[in-house]
């Protein structure tokens, strides 16, 4: 077969998502199921976020070292390892762990792949495979999730996690076989090191008026979806009063997520562009505190919004990338990321405390104001690459 660098991308992509997607639907209630509330669930992913966050720039630094390949195995490996000890957990500290390995594995993986085939093609058709890979990726984790569920809800909320963990280094392995006769790097773009030393990559990319808006906007949308991320198995399952059917709950969810990627295949790259899909994210997640039917004012306004959550990503790092050389791309795209990671972690935190004070659709509410107030600042930049 003959493979480009965007067809490896798109299938590694596929793959990735399909190995990770059992435990989609099952993952609060497996903490719960444990006896940790939802404040403590915060904590627990906080710590993954908190680590990942100081991580993702120095991993992002040993891609560009030793190749993005290289790195992204070695996350998805850790990725994979952390399920396994997912399954083997029985209270908070075996969670803790199950998270410290796992934020290993996104950091390492985190921005890698997306900076490797950057580096080999150009920004249309590196944008384009974004989203194709998004968009079949979404689509392909409907069976997962689904099984997934059911697997949780028959014999163990455990089960998910030992299959997401073993399916994974099996993907991690197909992936690797996949990418082995691409290049680390395309000729002459081997980074010096003077290129590579880390704080120096930081204080530029700080120094770049247009970078450092989307670092700050990164992290405060990562702030605003953890709530959506965490809370919705436990909205749905009060709203319904079963838990079975949260797994296909992700057809909805991959639906509206694959309709977005192919969406962000034509949508403008600019900041007006990125303002309409945060707005797109907020405005939905605003009806689902007000009371009524579960079905009109929780079900259609959550899978609304997954359309624009899976449109910013893909616009915003073509957006980004423009400003970024190819020696310090990996770099650069992890220190947004960490960025993000940061944010998520405020957002867990803040979140889990309000969960002690207001209903979680409430603290969805909450959310979606800050997301409409963010689409306004975004809609206000004057100046574009």
């Amino acid at each position: 077969m003959n493979k480009t660098t965007e067809k490896a991308f798109v299938v590694a992509k596929i793959l990735e998502s399909v190995s990770a997607a059992w435990f989609f639907g099952t993952y609060i209630l497996f903490l719960q199921s444990l006896g940790i509330d939802l404040l403590s669930a915060s904590l627990l992913n906080s710590i993954f976020m908190g680590l990942s966050s100081v991580l993702d720039p120095f991993t992002g630094n040993i891609g560009d070292r030793v190749g993005q390949k290289r790195i992204y195995l070695f996350g998805l490996l850790m990725w994979s390892l952390s399920h396994i000890v997912y399954w083997m957990s029985s209270g908070f500290w075996g969670c803790a762990m199950a998270e410290i390995v796992g934020a290993v594995g996104l950091a390492s993986r985190s921005e890698a792949l997306e900076s490797w085939l950057r580096n080999h093609s150009t920004e249309e058709k590196t944008h384009m495979a974004m989203a194709q890979g998004a968009y079949w990726g979404r689509l392909m984790t409907i069976p997962t999730a689904i099984m997934g569920g059911i697997i949780g809800a028959k014999w163990g909320l455990e089960w998910p996690w030992l299959i997401s963990g073993v399916t994974g280094i099996i993907t991690m392995v197909m992936i690797g076989i996949w990418l082995k006769d691409i290049p680390e790097r395309p000729i002459g773009h081997e980074p010096t090191s003077a290129d590579l030393h880390i704080w120096r990559i930081a204080k530029d990319a700080w120094k770049d008026p247009i970078l450092r808006r989307t670092f700050v906007l990164t992290a405060l949308l990562f702030a605003c979806f953890q709530p959506f991320n965490m809370f919705w198995p436990v909205v749905f399952k009060e709203a319904t009063g079963q838990a079975q059917w949260l797994g296909s709950m992700w057809i909805g969810i991959a639906v509206a997520s694959a309709l977005g990627s192919k969406l962000a295949e034509k949508w403008v790259i600019n900041s007006k562009g990125l303002a309409v899909i945060v707005l797109s994210v907020g405005v939905p997640m605003l009806l689902t505190p007000w009371k009524g039917s579960w079905i009109l004012m929780l079900l259609i306004p959550f899978v609304l919004h997954e359309i624009g959550r899976s449109m910013w990503l893909p616009i915003l790092w073509s957006y980004t990338n423009r400003r970024i050389s190819s020696q310090t791309r990996t770099s650069v795209n992890s220190l947004r990321s960490s960025a993000g990671t940061t944010g998520a972690v405020i957002g867990l935190l803040v979140s889990g405390v309000l969960t002690k004070l207001i209903t979680p659709t409430q603290v969805w509410g909450v959310s979606a104001v800050v997301l409409i107030l963010i689409a306004v600042w975004v809609y206000g930049w004057n100046h574009d690459v």
